[in-house]
């Protein structure tokens, strides 16, 4: 494997020649997960990307070894990997999707697609398939190879002095390539089928396991779809027309996305709409309930008050039959017989009662009550509709702060935590600690439990640049144009100051930020030597090197 500051010119013509079974050149910190990359999701755009620079070359006329010598530039790989930048989305395209782009379409174009499972079998029947698609055209060939959520690209490269095929990977790998992306050189059909078995191996239990999701299943099938390079090369106008077309076709999806927003605006209002007459609509549900609830009790107390016999008598008859009846007066207390039974044959009327009589004042008083109650009623009602939802979480939805021990739900808690990294607040402290300025040792969202919470990677990298912050500082090298992170109690001790980067060295003075040789004699803050005349203020002066002096009068 070779790297960085490793001269190539050496293994140029052996490479060419395939007397490296396995030739790798990576450049650290390039890759799809870096600051030049574009995330998790961006391989396949790196991958179509590098197709189209790389037979795009070869089909003007560069020769083999002028396209592998720059395949093995640093500026090459980052060429490659600058589309990515601008791609944030974690939505991973298919090649088919990524390739209907104009800057795509119109310099690649695809010849054939095969599907398989990725075994060795599948992979040599595929590098053959592209082999045969090379000497049909005389042209270098590229698939790219989807193995869900991976995509990277494999060249056979034509007019090459030995059998010569290239693949790109853009993610690093710990066992070849560990600090970013590479390019994996390789003579022969069968050693490149073998790299790629062994790189997308999969679980074979995936297929016999009926309890795995179809998502997990995708691990165990590949697809790989075969490029050649347009038999035209574009000029500035069609370049520019494609520039057109990408424009107008960005700007058909911006008129999109205003539509559905504009859709669910409406919907949203929609949906309030109904949810507030939905809630009149219950209220008045549960004032007609109260209303027949009532009417059956007043009913009820109507029917009994004519079913019971009245406490006086207005008629002659009822009083006779009282004063007639059989009675004995025992320990004070009035003994009456059993009525008789009146004889068939008397009229039923003359035994009717009288309507109940109703108070004025009882029926107003009452009247007053079922109002109060009613609007009491409506009021319950409206504070149900207006109190927040109580809820219990699940263990699993639960996130604790420490050390204070408050407990919060896991997306309210991301959220906290979200909101406060975006307005760059370190530390972050934990909300009801946050509340009661009385506590002295108030709880916080450490690493650990922002790891828990799931944040994206833009907001951990802040996160993390926060942390760095706390315990250092942030040094600029003059030499290399870096920026890096130190430590601060360090800093503050050292009088000299070496760049810690590797290959770099440089060394200056923190005071007067000169700089120094390292193994040379020992630096002094002289100054700058100007003469200077002083015309009026204090007698303290400070010069370009931040050297301090005072004026004496001579």
């Amino acid at each position: 494997m070779q790297d960085d500051g490793y001269n190539y010119v050496a293994d140029l013509a052996r490479v060419v020649a395939g007397e490296f079974e396995e030739y790798i050149v990576t450049h650290p910190g390039r890759s799809q997960y870096s600051q030049t990359g574009g995330g998790v999701s961006a391989c396949g755009i790196a991958a179509l990307n590098c197709a189209r620079l790389v037979l795009g070359f070869h089909a003007t006329g560069l020769g083999t070894s002028q396209l592998v010598e720059e395949l093995m530039r640093r500026q090459f790989l980052e060429e490659i990997l600058q589309p990515c930048l601008t791609w944030t989305s974690s939505t991973h395209l298919a090649v088919d999707e990524i390739h209907k782009a104009p800057i795509f379409s119109k310099s690649l174009k695809s010849v054939h697609s095969d599907y398989g499972q990725p075994t060795f079998d599948y992979f040599k029947r595929l590098l053959t398939t592209t082999v045969d698609y090379s000497k049909k055209y005389s042209a270098s060939s590229c698939v790219i190879i989807t193995r869900p959520p991976e995509i990277i690209a494999c060249f056979y490269l034509a007019r090459a002095s030995a059998e010569l095929f290239v693949v790109f990977d853009s993610h690093p790998r710990p066992d070849k390539h560990p600090h970013g992306a590479a390019f994996i050189f390789k003579n022969s059909l069968d050693s490149t089928a073998k790299h790629l078995t062994d790189l997308l191996r999969f679980d074979e239990h995936l297929l016999s396991d009926s309890s795995i999701q179809w998502q997990a299943q995708l691990l165990a099938h590949a697809s790989g779809e075969i490029f050649l390079a347009s038999e035209w090369v574009l000029t500035n106008a069609q370049w520019a027309e494609a520039a057109l077309e990408a424009s107008l076709q960005v700007l058909d999806l911006q008129a999109r996305v205003q539509e559905l927003e504009s859709q669910n605006h409406n919907l949203e209002t929609d949906n309030k709409r109904l949810s507030e007459e939905m809630s009149d609509l219950e209220e008045q549900k549960h004032e007609l309930e109260e209303t027949v609830g009532k009417l059956k009790e007043k009913t009820w107390e109507t029917g009994g008050h004519r079913a019971a016999p009245p406490p006086s008598s207005r008629t002659s008859d009822a009083s006779h039959t009282l004063l007639d009846t059989p009675s004995s007066l025992t320990n004070g207390r009035l003994t009456l017989a059993p009525r008789t039974v009146p004889r068939s044959g008397v009229s039923s009327s003359h035994h009717e009662l009288p309507a109940p009589r109703i108070d004025p004042l009882a029926a107003q008083l009452q009247r007053d009550f079922d109002a109060e109650n009613t609007e009491l009623e409506r009021q319950i009602l409206h504070l149900r509709h207006t109190q927040p939802a109580f809820f219990d979480c699940g263990e699993d939805h639960v996130a604790r702060v420490m050390p204070c021990g408050h407990l919060y739900c896991r997306p309210c808690l991301r959220d906290w935590a979200v909101s406060k990294i975006t307005d760059h607040r370190y530390p972050i402290l934990c909300p009801t600690c946050l509340a009661d300025r009385s506590r002295s040792d108030p709880g916080e969202i450490d690493d650990m439990a922002v790891q828990q919470l799931g944040l994206g990677d833009k907001q951990y990298e802040i996160f993390s640049e926060m942390q760095l912050a706390r315990f250092s500082t942030i040094v600029h090298c003059r030499k290399c144009k870096q920026t890096i992170f130190v430590d601060k109690a360090e800093y503050q001790e050292a009088q000299e100051i070496v760049c810690p980067l590797p290959r770099c060295g440089y060394a200056w003075c923190k005071t007067c930020s000169q700089a120094i040789e390292i193994g040379g004699p020992k630096h002094s803050c002289d100054g700058c030597q100007t003469p200077a005349d002083k015309i009026d203020g204090c007698n303290h002066m400070t010069d370009a090197t931040h050297t301090s002096a005072t004026f004496v009068a001579s």
